[in-house]
């Protein structure tokens, strides 16, 4: 199914409001949508020229449809980049699996981040090793993996 510009416009604010990417991402996707388009919609122009103080308010103005299960795929993808970029380590990438769960576990039925969890619990109880915690990461970077567009 393919995402429409909504669904990625709430992936975005949910990144933005958990540390995965900062709002110069949210103009750059603007950006590249003016460029490929024959005519442009105002909220593209105002998204093109937005502050970090008003980037998620008007991206929730974006028109259309959210399917979160879409959107939240979308920013599963972007935890993946984020991890991979060195942007957020194992504690964030748990933490924001366990947020995302937390908000709208409905729509995260497998929840990734389960095992991450207990593994860096056992390792903060010295029940666990780092290589417990590596090892965890890395099976859940190898479920958002299919994430990542």
């Amino acid at each position: 199914m393919e995402q429409n510009y909504s669904e990625v416009a709430h992936a975005l604010i949910l990144g933005l409001k958990h540390g995965l990417l900062e709002y110069g991402s949210v103009r750059r996707w603007a950006d590249h949508l003016i460029e490929n388009q024959d005519k442009t919609a105002t909220w593209l122009l105002d998204l093109a020229f937005c502050t970090q103080n008003d980037a998620a308010y008007l991206l929730g103005k974006v028109p259309g449809e959210v399917c979160k299960r879409q959107a939240h795929n979308t920013l599963f993808g972007l935890a993946y980049d984020a991890y991979r970029a060195g942007a957020i380590d194992a504690w964030g990438l748990r933490d924001f699996g366990c947020v995302a769960y937390m908000e709208e576990h409905e729509t995260i039925p497998d929840h990734w981040g389960l095992a991450l969890d207990r593994a860096i619990e056992c390792y903060e109880y010295g029940t666990a090793t780092v290589a417990d915690v590596d090892s965890a990461v890395e099976k859940t970077l190898e479920q958002l993996k299919q994430y990542v567009d």
